[in-house]
């Protein structure tokens, strides 16, 4: 009996589907919002040991806010965040955290402008390994440079050194 009507649905379904009756069963939801037509202009990321900060420039369509996407291959899709944010003066400056030291990263970033989303920026690759080294706050040592007076008062020193002994 289980069988028999399996076989009814079965043939019933093809017979709605062939006949261009086919129910649309979607799960996604409509988008009625424009999406920007550009894409924000990713040129900068700083790096310290565990984080990088992004700076973009802002798409000039119509946005409300912005996804970064990024990993540790040239898809940077492995990771993402998004945020709301509106036009503002200047450049968007964006810091990711906790990122694995001495390894390398690719940045990517597109402007949403409610449901709907624009085109990916290009994406940028960084390498924290360079900057794993490096102070979070610059150099700790302060560099002395010696002018042609600076050298002649080492030399004198030098020479008293050398006369007393």
């Amino acid at each position: 009996m289980k069988f028999k009507f399996l076989a009814f649905g079965f043939i019933l379904i093809t017979l709605i589907s062939l006949a261009g009756l086919s129910p649309k069963l979607s799960f996604a939801q409509e988008c009625s919002a424009t999406p920007p037509a550009d894409a924000p202009n990713l040129y900068s990321v700083s790096m310290s040991s565990s984080s990088a900060t992004l700076y973009f420039v802002q798409p000039t369509s119509a946005f409300d806010g912005y996804v970064i996407s990024y990993g540790l291959t040239s898809s940077a899709d492995a990771y993402s965040v998004k945020f709301s944010m509106g036009k503002i003066d200047g450049a968007v400056k964006y810091k990711v955290n906790d990122l694995f030291p001495k390894t390398n990263y690719f940045f990517k970033v597109l402007a949403t402008n409610g449901c709907a989303t624009g085109p990916w920026s290009s994406t940028v690759s960084t390498n924290l390994a360079s900057a794993a080294g490096l102070p979070e706050a610059g150099p700790n040592a302060t560099i002395l440079g010696l002018g042609i007076g600076g050298i002649a008062i080492v030399l004198l020193g030098i020479a008293v050194l050398l006369f007393a002994l």
